[in-house]
This record gives C-alpha cells, sequence and structure tokens, in this order.
C-alpha cells in the first residue's frame, strides 16, 4: 500500500508543476523575443547611422575636388 501512495503523490506533484513549467517556459520565450527584437533595432539603427556617415563623408570628399578643379 505504501508503494501506492507513493506513485499517486509523485502523479499529484508532477500534474502541478506542469502549469508552472509551461509558464516559465512561456515567460522565457517572451523575454528572448523582447531581447532579439530590442537587439534587432539596435542593429538596425546602428547600419542606418553608417550609411548616413559613409553618405555625408563621400559628399564632403566630392565637393572637396570640385573645389580643386575649380581653384
Amino acid at each position: 500500500m505504501h508503494e501506492t501512495t507513493d506513485i499517486k503523490l509523485h502523479n499529484l506533484t508532477m500534474l502541478s508543476l506542469k502549469p508552472v513549467l509551461r509558464r516559465l517556459r512561456r515567460w522565457w520565450l517572451e523575454r528572448s523575443e523582447e531581447h532579439y527584437l530590442m537587439c534587432a533595432a539596435v542593429e538596425q539603427a546602428r547600419a542606418r547611422e553608417a550609411e548616413e556617415n559613409e553618405a555625408y563623408y563621400q559628399k564632403r570628399a566630392a565637393l572637396a575636388r570640385s573645389a580643386l578643379q575649380w581653384d
């Protein structure tokens, strides 16, 4: 009889832990997704800034070349 009680207690314990584990996993996945989206936004901003910087320096170089041609 003692063995039957142990099995029932184990089954009850596992049933009560499943929702907690599911919620923990869902929280972890949502947190990971938020982190991924935040990192993607930062990388996109960095790429946009790099393109703007490149265009700025290309424009300055072109202006410098044209100034040399007219001098």
